[in-house]
C-alpha cells in the first residue's frame, strides 16, 4: 500500500500549484480534484499530466466538482439530462484515463429520505450500468464513495449497489462515515474486494476532520483490515485547508502513518 494525499486538502490554492507541494511532501499517489469545468480541457489535462509525470507523481484518480450535482444529473425523471450527464461523465472519464488515472470518485444521489421503488431502483442500476461501462471503455473505474449527506453514506445502500452493479468499484472516506454515524469497519465491509480506493483523516468527538494522528481513528486496525480483504492499492489523506497551519503538518502525518503500512 502507499500514503499518497488529494489536491482537495489546499483548496482553493490552483490546482497546478498544489503538485510541488505535494511532491516535496515525500508522497507519489495523488487524487486531483477537479475545481472547475476548464480544468478537465484537453489542453490543461495535458499540461497537468506533464507536470506530474516530472514530478514523479502518480495521477491515481480524479474527483469531479460536479459530484454535488450528480443525483440531478443521473437519476431523476428527466431522460435527456442523464443522456447529458451520460456524455459529460464520458468527458470526465477520457481526461481522467488521459491523466493517467485508474479511478473516478462519484458520490452519487442526495438522500432526500426517500425510497425506491423497484421500477425506479432498476432505472438507477441501468444508469449506473452505462456509467461503469462508459468508464471501463476508457480503461477506468467508477468508485462510488461514502458520503453522509448522500444515499451512500448507508451500508445498506452500499450493499445494495454492490449486489446489483457489480463492475461498480468504491471509495471508503473515513470523515464521511463518522458525519453520517457509521462505522468505517461496517462500511469497509460492506464495499469489500470491490474497493479501490481510500480516504483518511482523524476524528474526535469534537471535530469530524482532522490530520492523521490528531484524533482517535485507530489506523493499526484499518490497515490491517485493508491487508485482510487483500487491498494493496493506496490510501489518500484528505483534510481541509483549516485542518492544518502548514503543509510541514500534512508530511508529519505522511510520515507517522508509513509504519502502519509497512507493519
Amino acid at each position: 500500500m502507499r500514503i499518497g494525499m488529494s489536491t482537495a486538502c489546499f483548496y482553493p490554492q490552483p490546482l497546478e500549484e498544489t503538485l510541488p507541494v505535494l511532491a516535496g511532501l515525500g508522497v507519489r499517489a495523488v487524487e486531483v480534484f477537479v475545481n472547475t469545468e476548464s480544468e478537465f480541457s484537453p489542453v490543461f489535462c495535458t499540461q497537468l499530466s506533464a507536470q506530474a509525470h516530472s514530478l514523479g507523481l502518480d495521477i491515481v484518480s480524479v474527483h469531479p466538482y460536479t459530484s454535488p450535482i450528480e443525483g440531478m444529473l443521473f437519476f431523476s425523471d428527466y431522460q435527456r439530462r442523464t443522456e447529458d450527464g451520460l456524455a459529460q461523465y464520458a468527458r470526465y472519464f477520457e481526461r481522467t484515463a488521459a491523466l493517467g488515472a485508474r479511478f473516478l470518485t462519484f458520490h452519487g444521489e442526495r438522500d432526500m429520505g426517500t425510497q425506491d421503488t423497484p421500477a425506479r431502483w432498476a432505472r438507477k442500476c441501468e444508469v449506473y450500468h452505462r456509467l461503469c461501462a462508459l468508464a471501463s471503455s476508457f480503461g477506468v473505474t467508477l468508485a462510488q464513495e461514502n458520503v453522509a449527506w448522500c444515499r451512500s453514506g448507508r451500508a445498506d445502500y452500499i450493499r445494495a449497489l454492490r449486489r446489483d452493479v457489480p463492475a461498480l468499484g468504491y471509495t471508503l472516506d473515513i470523515k464521511q462515515t463518522y458525519r453520517a454515524g457509521e462505522d468505517w469497519r461496517v462500511l469497509l465491509e460492506a464495499m469489500g474486494e470491490r474497493l479501490v480506493n481510500v480516504h483518511i483523516n482523524d476524528f474526535s468527538a469534537e471535530q469530524s476532520c482532522m490530520l492523521p494522528g490528531a484524533g482517535e481513528m485507530d489506523y493499526a486496525d484499518l490497515y490491517a483490515r485493508l491487508r485482510s480483504i487483500g487491498y494493496d492499492g493506496h490510501t489518500l489523506i484528505e483534510v481541509y485547508r483549516t485542518n492544518f497551519d502548514d503543509p510541514a503538518e500534512l508530511g508529519r502525518a505522511v510520515h507517522a502513518l508509513q509504519r502502519f503500512v509497512t507493519a
